[in-house]
């Protein structure tokens, strides 16, 4: 069902739809958001480094062959639009060209691995509202913001014995949720966690 709904909205994208525009800005948008800020650190930049993506998608909408192009295709986009905010002179060794709307990221593993990422992100994400506020803020603060302890004492006003405390039983409650949940998910929640540290 999920599958025919995204295919749908993609013809109605590529026949000039704006609402199949819309439709995919709804389904990616936050993730694309938090990749881009993930390596500009500027939720404004990255709001505007995703819009942007969304219209040069959109601008090239005729040449798009399949779903899981145009997410390659965005990712790819964010990507480098992220890098060249923050160096000034990022040029990754990437072919940017139409051409790679008719591709499937099977052809492009590197952005594969980064959707994978961000998608156990925002599993992560959902989890975190369903944990007491605190643990979530300063797992928030630390594995997604990558935050100091010093600076999560500033910020909320507290002291480290309460954070190793919040941060420990967050872990320990989110390893619980994604081992009873799936194994693949829990395992790519370890790798995450890894990947943080």
């Amino acid at each position: 069902m999920h599958k025919d709904q995204d295919i749908e909205y993609l013809i109605r994208l590529k026949s000039g739809d704006q609402e199949g525009l819309r439709f995919f800005m709804r389904l990616w948008g936050e993730q694309l958001r938090f990749y881009s800020f993930k390596i500009t650190r500027n939720k404004e930049v990255s709001e505007e480094i995703v819009s942007e993506a969304f219209c040069i998608a959109w601008q090239n909408k005729e040449k798009t062959v399949s779903v899981a192009a145009l997410k390659s295709y965005l990712f790819l986009v964010v990507r480098n639009a992220s890098y060249d905010h923050t160096s000034g002179y990022y040029r990754k060794n990437v072919d940017l060209g139409d051409e790679f709307l008719l591709e499937t990221p099977e052809g492009r593993p590197d952005i594969l691995s980064q959707i994978i990422y961000v998608e156990i992100l925002e599993q992560i994400i959902k989890e975190l509202e369903r944990l007491p506020k605190q643990q979530a803020e300063i797992f928030r603060m630390t594995y997604l913001e990558g935050k100091s302890n010093k600076e999560i004492c500033q910020t909320l006003g507290t002291t480290l014995n309460t954070i190793y405390f919040a941060r420990s039983k967050a872990l320990s409650t989110l390893r619980q949720i994604f081992k009873e949940k799936d194994i693949s998910l829990y395992s790519a929640f370890m790798m995450f966690i890894e990947m943080m540290d």
